[in-house]
């Protein structure tokens, strides 16, 4: 012991699955065949595949964040030169409006020549002496008008210039991300392929099945169960499915370990369905005040064991209390510092000391978990 997806969807997952299951479970050689000997792939080979496939996993995830950013940072970027361009025509509108009084008020007065009087009925006046002087005074305030929207339209335009080299830099550092992002993806896509091939199957990544999907199954064995404060068993898988998801854990399967852990939950009062701090020489085991504690302390352990990246700080919750302590501090510290972080990536690697002591314990729960898969596609 230790220290929604539609039916549609089920199709490539479960015929997966499923080899994986006769790989498991190593069906003997028809009768009268000699006995294959099959070259046994390098554990410690796969272990270094499924640990890179978590790192790519979270890489991948900071990549699309850091994607949302730029595009946060694009669309800002480009309301601020839809305001600058706003603003820098209107203020040529403004230039070319005073030039057309200029030109208008100089046509006029070299019309009007022979009649100053004539050119007191043009605006703007600042020292009024004769009609000449007055159109003077105007034509010079206008001149000083023009230069200033002119500077203001120069500054604009710079302005305007700079906003758009920066959206366009940041464009291109997102387009360049986005571009890395889809190699990795594609590459973590071929990483998956080679687990699932080999029949090994991630601690971490979205369950295949919903709450919904477990229950049935559960609820087809026609076992009974007790769980803490009324609990269903429909309620407690989408807890597990929930918890996991947020974790970026496989939900489904750690079920199916509380399924092995607690003999069907037959009595699983303390809500710790994962069998954490049980152990030969112990005592007991650790409570948990509520089942969805229980479940998420069983995620928080299994992505510890999983993730050689984990962090407390990561995590969507603080570190379980009942496993790490109730000072933040010191439960952060405890997390972080995980004996086997990261030495586990994959559940064909449980037991023999990790988790759980049985060398048949990983069987033992991937058997569980494909009768799970098995049931639901024959459902479809």
């Amino acid at each position: 012991m230790p220290l929604q997806t539609s039916a549609r969807a089920l199709t490539r997952p479960v015929a997966l699955l499923c080899a994986a299951l006769l790989s498991t479970l190593a069906l003997g050689p028809a009768a009268g065949a000699a006995p294959a000997r099959p070259e046994q792939p390098d554990p410690e080979a796969y272990r270094a595949l499924a640990t890179e496939v978590t790192r790519n996993t979270n890489r991948i995830a900071q990549m699309g964040a850091q994607i949302d950013e730029a595009d946060a940072r694009i669309t800002d970027l480009q309301g601020q030169i839809d305001v600058t361009r706003f603003r820098l025509d209107a203020t040529r509108a403004e230039i070319a409006r005073y030039r057309g009084i200029v030109r208008a008020r100089a046509a006029f007065i070299y019309t009007h020549a022979s009649s100053p009087q004539m050119l007191l009925d043009i605006p703007h006046v600042e020292d009024v002496s004769s009609g000449k002087q007055y159109a003077q005074s105007a034509t010079n305030s206008d001149a000083n008008r023009i230069t200033d929207f002119t500077r203001s339209a120069d500054a604009l335009d710079v302005r305007l210039r700079d906003f758009e080299q920066s959206r366009d830099d940041e464009q291109q550092r997102r387009d360049t991300m986005q571009r890395v992002k889809i190699a990795l993806e594609t590459e973590n896509d071929r990483q998956k392929k080679l687990l699932d091939d080999a029949g090994t199957i991630p601690v971490m990544g979205d369950s295949v099945l919903t709450g919904e999907q477990i229950a049935a199954w559960f609820d087809a064995r026609g076992v009974r169960y007790r769980l803490s404060g009324g609990t269903t068993i429909v309620e407690l898988a989408d807890m597990f499915v929930e918890e996991g998801k947020v974790e970026h854990v496989r939900g489904d399967i750690a079920f199916a370990q509380s399924i092995l852990e607690t003999g069907s939950f037959g009595h699983a009062l303390d809500n710790n369905y994962g069998g954490i701090g049980a152990c030969d020489s112990c005592n007991g085991e650790i409570a948990f005040p509520t089942p969805r504690d229980g479940a998420r302390g069983q995620i928080h352990m299994l992505k510890n064991y999983a993730d050689p990246e984990s962090r407390a700080s990561s995590l969507a919750n603080p570190p379980s209390p009942p496993i790490y302590g109730s000072d933040p501090a010191s439960a952060a510290v405890a997390y972080d510092t995980f004996f086997a972080k990261g030495r586990v990536p994959t559940w064909n690697l449980m037991g023999n000391g990790n988790w759980a002591t049985s060398p048949v314990y990983a069987p033992k729960v991937l058997g569980i978990y494909f009768e799970m898969v098995a049931f639901a596609a024959r459902r479809n």
